[in-house]
């Protein structure tokens, strides 16, 4: 009888989304054992499930037989408001930034204890290679990983900082971002680095963009270019500059 497996307990839709779950941007093609031992599902159970998934359009088949994310769920993601919406106003921001620097711009929303990266642009002369459009880095990470761990809700945080390292070094660093509005890489450091927050209509910080440099002789205007760029972002997500400057100076109380 259906059901009376170790998978007993686990809806349809549960195992569905642990299949969909086996694929990232480190293993975008998978084969029937890889997705099997991934999700600790039967070989038997998983073939039907995939088949499923493939009728649908959500998975399909490459030339070698494994199994890749089909287009069907890539249309179905990039209807995400959050998603949709901000690329549509962030990227002339960044095509304006990258003339302005000719650095690697990255824009990347939280997920989680993670960063998301939804959209990229590689420098030139290559500054540091640009992530791969669904990529996710550690909120730990520099650029926009740190400045959306300085904005992060407190579970995130307590979270992240269960992980180890070093929080109070870290927690301090959190503040000057939120006191300052961008978050930079050391002087010492290259390439040389800035990020800023994207904020939302309701003041909570929706994303990050970053710009890296290989030389930059105007640090300053570097953190300037990127901060404009977020502000202006922000703007056409629909909030006022003024909001923006109040959530990034609130959060520096925290």
């Amino acid at each position: 009888m259906a059901g009376n497996s170790r998978e007993r307990g686990q809806s349809v839709a549960s195992r569905l989304l642990r299949v969909l779950d086996a694929f990232s941007v480190a293993r975008p093609e998978l084969s029937l054992a890889d997705i099997s031992r991934t999700t600790g599902l039967p070989p038997a159970t998983l073939y039907r499930l995939l088949r499923e998934l493939t009728d649908h359009g959500a998975i399909q088949r490459t030339s070698t037989g494994r199994y890749a994310v089909g287009l069907r769920l890539w249309e179905i993601g990039s209807l995400a408001p959050a998603v949709s919406r901000l690329d549509e106003v962030a990227i002339p921001y960044m095509a304006d930034l990258y003339e302005a620097t000719h650095g690697t711009l990255h824009l990347a929303v939280p997920l989680g204890t993670e960063a998301l990266c939804v959209a990229a642009i590689s420098g030139h002369p290559p500054v540091q290679p640009a992530l791969p459009t669904g990529a996710r880095v550690p909120l730990e990470s520099p650029g926009v990983g740190r400045v959306l761990l300085a904005y992060a809700p407190p579970d995130v945080l307590a979270e992240v900082f269960a992980g180890g390292g070093s929080p109070y070094r870290i927690r301090q660093e959190l503040v000057e971002i939120r006191r300052r509005g961008v978050a930079v890489t050391s002087a010492g450091s290259r390439p040389f680095s800035a990020a800023a927050p994207l904020v939302g209509p309701q003041g909570a910080v929706l994303a990050a963009v970053s710009v890296a440099v290989r030389t930059f002789s105007d640090s300053p205007l570097l953190i300037r270019l990127v901060r404009n760029a977020a502000l202006g972002i922000s703007r056409e997500l629909g909030t006022s500059t003024d909001v923006a400057v109040r959530s990034a100076a609130s959060g520096s109380r925290r």
